[in-house]
């Protein structure tokens, strides 16, 4: 695609503050691309590695995407506290499924919740 026409999707959703709900579908497929198959959804969260450190309590995940959809661009919150607290929160762009969060501590990914549907509690 042309950078200028892309230039015009990324132009349009700024004017839209971020929010990708309420634009047209050739600006998201533009900006997000194609939406997955199930099938290459599974096999993508099949081929997904988990690795954690119990020592520094820090968790390495080999590919990271939203368990629902499997796109790979989110939006975040930004620090929702004021300073010494941290709360910020990751949403995938496409679905709005909530992908990460740190509250005051470290950063936990939805993918590293299999066993609770890949939602963070």
């Amino acid at each position: 695609m042309n950078t200028d026409r892309l230039w015009r999707h990324y132009k349009f959703i700024f004017k839209h503050y971020g929010h990708i709900e309420g634009v047209s579908r050739k600006t998201k497929k533009a900006i997000i691309g194609k939406k997955m198959s199930r099938k290459a959804l599974r096999k993508r969260l099949a081929a997904v590695v988990i690795t954690k450190d119990e020592q520094s309590r820090t968790v390495d995940i080999s590919d990271v995407f939203c368990p629902r959809c499997g796109c790979d661009q989110t939006r975040s919150t930004g620090n929702m506290t004021e300073y010494p607290e941290l709360w910020v929160r990751s949403y995938c762009l496409r679905c709005g499924f909530l992908v990460c969060e740190a509250d005051n501590s470290l950063e936990h990914h939805a993918l590293e919740f299999p066993e609770d549907n890949y939602r963070i509690h």
